[in-house]
């Protein structure tokens, strides 16, 4: 089975989660995308989620997945924070 794990893990805070979800490889990815998203339309969240499943298929790099991940974040205005770095949210 090929790798799927991304050079560089990643921390999202989605909108209403407490605490950032660490993402390492493209099936958290496709989950995340999936299941927690909190925008399920649109030209990057489209991508992402194609290039998740060809990076678990073998068909691509699991780096374009992640490059893809990123773009879908942008485009749903979810933050990308460091990781062990834990934003307080603000009023």
């Amino acid at each position: 089975m090929l790798s799927t794990i991304w050079d560089r893990a990643l921390a999202i805070l989605l909108p209403g989660m407490p605490r950032a979800i660490e993402i390492r490889d493209a099936r958290n990815a496709m989950f995340v995308l999936a299941e927690k998203w909190p925008v399920t339309y649109g030209r990057a969240f489209q991508r992402a989620l194609a290039f998740c499943a060809k990076a678990i298929e073998g068909k691509c790099s699991p780096s374009k997945a992640r490059l893809a991940f990123l773009a879908a974040a942008r485009e749903a205005n979810v933050a990308v924070v460091r990781l062990g770095v834990h934003p307080q949210a603000t009023r």
